[in-house]
């Protein structure tokens, strides 16, 4: 039994001491700033009527409610001038935070910005902004940058390194403490939420989103008169909302109930977002929902999701190109003629035939012995512009509007052809091309000879 406990301690101490979920912390770095991002530019030609002394609420009355103790950087001055200076830094400050950069000085000072800005307004608060701050004061104690931010690099480089040390060892038990915090927290909010609700009638009787849909502010007309017809709904979406609340914190350490929990109150915030119109309070809810998956986890679903993708694209190719062989008439395929001596256009072909999913196009180099007397072209002007042609037909394209109708039997390049016949039309289309021709570099096959002009290429041959 003690070698069992010795053993137990040891699993501990070994997750303690090394940093984990840090690819949920990080994206909940990049979505709690996006937020307030959101939230500082939506109101920027309102932010005096919303947080300055101008405003709903004067300095004079701030002071009065807070009993003259506040940790807003707003109070220091009811000056316009000092709140527009603090506004802006606060706008910097979360882009940086966003962007990962000093990610330790950065978490502290997006939570006194945030906290500062939160506090000057309490009438426009949803409920987001108290679990917000809770959560970014414990997030100063964890990394945030870890992973998609401008210190990531450097971050992993040093780890690898430093991994033993006992600082390191010492910020990695403040993380994992931090992050454990917000979970716990999270499942309390819940729980509490669930329980208030179970002692109220109108939820015990089903009734409650009834009367929810009935405040105007809290509900979208098209989601209220769905709902209030329905009397399914009324009851589903009452009871819901109490058994996921009361369910969440038993089922989210169930490897097994996790994700289907963790779906369950995502969708849940998502719908109030939508339905009752708290965005910032559903997103915030939904972005602490990031934390609770762990990296391993997170790096399980990459990897599903990478082979997903191939064998998507892989069944998608099959099909087009099939499809492509035997259902498209020959009137479709379209022959290009390009420089095989240009490095430039043989990079060009490479790409394009990537794009050819229906396999629409030949590509054949004008500079293979007869193929300018077969097709009937003029060399001198194959060696200026591309040119394209139909199977079927005489007359071939050269230039910007070959291109125009290469681009048209590549999906990728779809969006393009309004362009590039806009282009064409107005003239600019075939000078650019011409442009970009003239400048392309073209090495004879075999290497140059004494007419080439490449300077390096004659001062070789002369050595």
């Amino acid at each position: 039994m003690q070698a069992i406990a010795n053993v137990n301690r040891s699993i501990w101490l070994r997750w303690f001491y090394r940093e984990n979920f840090l690819i949920g912390t990080s994206l909940a770095r990049i979505g709690f700033g996006l937020v307030l991002l959101y939230m500082y530019l939506i109101h920027y030609s309102q932010r005096y009527l919303l947080w300055s002394d101008q405003g709903l609420i004067d300095h004079a009355t701030y002071l009065t409610t807070t009993k003259g103790f506040s940790l807003s950087l707003y109070t220091w001055s009811p000056s316009m001038l000092y709140f527009d200076i603090v506004y802006h830094i606060g706008i910097m400050v979360t882009i940086l935070y966003v962007i990962g950069w000093k990610g330790r000085l950065m978490s502290i000072l997006f939570f006194i910005f945030t906290y500062s800005l939160l506090d000057r307004n309490y009438l426009i608060g949803d409920g987001g902004d108290n679990i917000l701050r809770i959560l970014l004061c414990y997030m100063i104690f964890a990394n945030t940058t870890a992973y998609f931010s401008a210190d990531a690099e450097k971050y992993w480089k040093k780890r690898s390194v430093a991994e033993e040390g006992t600082w390191y060892k010492i910020k990695a038990v403040f993380h994992n403490f931090a992050v454990l915090f917000c979970i716990v927290n999270l499942c309390i909010m819940y729980l509490t939420s669930g329980l208030y609700q179970i002692m109220g009638e109108m939820w015990h009787s089903g009734t409650a989103v009834y009367y929810i849909m009935q405040v105007n502010q809290f509900s979208h007309p098209f989601f209220r008169n769905l709902i209030l017809q329905n009397d399914f709904f009324i009851v589903l979406f009452t009871y819901s909302s109490v058994i996921i609340k009361l369910a969440f914190p038993f089922l989210l350490f169930n490897r097994y109930t996790k994700y289907f929990i963790v779906f369950c109150v995502v969708s849940f915030h998502l719908g109030i977002g939508i339905a009752m119109g708290l965005i910032t309070f559903s997103l915030i809810m939904c972005i602490i929902d990031f934390m609770l998956i762990s990296d391993e986890e997170y790096k399980k679903i990459h990897r599903k999701l990478i082979r997903l993708r191939r064998l998507f694209l892989l069944a998608f190719r099959t099909r087009t190109r099939s499809f492509g062989r035997k259902s498209i008439p020959q009137t479709h395929h379209v022959i290009v003629f390009y420089d095989g001596w240009c490095p430039f256009c043989q990079a060009s072909i490479r790409n394009l035939r990537k794009l050819d999913w229906f396999r629409l196009l030949h590509f054949v180099s004008f500079r293979e012995p007869n193929v300018c007397n077969t097709f009937q072209l003029d060399l001198n002007k194959l060696e200026k512009r591309m040119h394209s042609k139909r199977k079927t037909e005489e007359k071939s394209h050269e230039g910007i509007y070959a291109f125009i109708q290469i681009s048209k039997r590549l999906v990728p390049l779809w969006p393009l052809v309004p362009l590039l016949y806009l282009a064409a039309i107005c003239g600019i289309g075939q000078k650019t091309y011409d442009f970009i021709a003239s400048r392309r570099s073209i090495i004879p096959a075999g290497g140059c000879d004494d007419t080439c002009y490449l300077p390096t290429a004659r001062t070789s041959i002369k050595s």
